[in-house]
């Protein structure tokens, strides 16, 4: 599982992400899906389901895109946890939705 922790005024959170999830297809992927859990002092806090796009992971991960599982795994979830970071820094706690 990939983490990030983070410190959002002075509040200390792990992301913990799931490993992404995509349809089965012989084409291109063109969306991952995956949980993001927000934990604080060790306690859940919400859970961010993220969505990440084939453009967005063209536009910043390329390479990820003709690599190995394990580069678009990375770059998928990189994307997601700064989305979820920015959402965190506003003061959203809760559970919801994330487009990266």
């Amino acid at each position: 599982m990939n983490t990030r922790e983070v410190e959002i005024e002075g509040a200390a959170y792990v992301l913990r992400a799931e490993p992404p999830r995509t349809s089965l297809t012989d084409d291109a992927h063109t969306l991952w899906g995956f949980n993001i859990e927000v934990m604080k002092g060790g306690a859940p806090v919400c859970i961010k389901t993220c969505f990440v796009g084939r453009v967005s992971m063209q536009a910043r991960h390329p390479d990820a895109l003709v690599g190995p599982a394990a580069e678009i795994s990375a770059a998928v979830h990189s994307l997601a946890f700064d989305k979820v970071v920015e959402s965190l820094a506003k003061g959203d706690l809760d559970d919801g939705i994330v487009f990266a």
